[in-house]
């Protein structure tokens, strides 16, 4: 009889400890970002400068302690400018400056994954987005532009980590890398790859 009531006290404090685990945050939180990327392949050639103007945001519920799926979007500016050159063309050479741009939105479902519990000091996580993104080409010869908008099938997994502010704060700490890929192709740029880094914070919702 010791037995067995030791082991209902057992499993009710197991039981117990489940549900203080799970109601540390709210299931539903929010993200928002500032973005750093840095271009790769074909899309270094075309502009290789680093982007320092971009932002990331998403959305996430948590199915359980751990597995959570959301929707997310975001900006990122490809930006370069060249000096005046002699450029060959189609109708003949074009002495002009250069400025070259690509703007990049996505929008993307996610699913992700903590590696630990949510009560922890750090929480590391891993995700994946998969979804469709805006790009916005621009290429100017002087006055003159060469554009081109359409969308595109994006893929972008990330590995993370969420920092709590307090063991059960609804605020926490995000960064995050994020590598994209997109089957873009026009003039210049044979296919969209980027590598992005995210920092900012995440807000459990009540």
């Amino acid at each position: 009889m010791k037995k067995i009531r030791n082991w209902i006290l057992i499993f009710a404090g197991c039981m117990a400890a489940q549900t203080v685990s799970a109601q540390v945050r709210p299931p539903l939180s929010v993200d928002i970002n500032y973005s750093i990327a840095q271009p790769l392949g074909s899309l270094k050639d075309y502009s290789d400068k680093t982007s320092f103007r971009g932002w990331s945001a998403g959305l996430q519920y948590m199915l359980n302690n751990q597995l959570s799926v959301g929707i997310r979007t975001g900006f990122q500016d490809f930006y370069q400018k060249l000096p005046r050159a002699v450029y060959p063309d189609k109708m003949g050479d074009v002495s002009a400056v250069q400025t070259r741009t690509l703007q990049v939105i996505p929008i993307q479902a996610t699913v992700g994954y903590a590696f630990t519990k949510p009560d922890k000091a750090i929480i590391p996580y891993a995700s994946v987005g998969i979804g469709a993104a805006n790009m916005n080409y621009e290429k100017y010869w002087g006055e003159f532009v060469e554009k081109n908008n359409s969308w595109q099938f994006m893929v972008s997994p990330e590995i993370g980590i969420n920092v709590p502010f307090g063991k059960a704060s609804p605020v926490m700490f995000n960064a995050n890398v994020r590598y994209n890929y997109a089957p873009y192709s026009y003039s210049d740029i044979t296919g969209f790859n980027s590598v992005q880094g995210n920092i900012g914070l995440k807000f459990h919702l009540n």
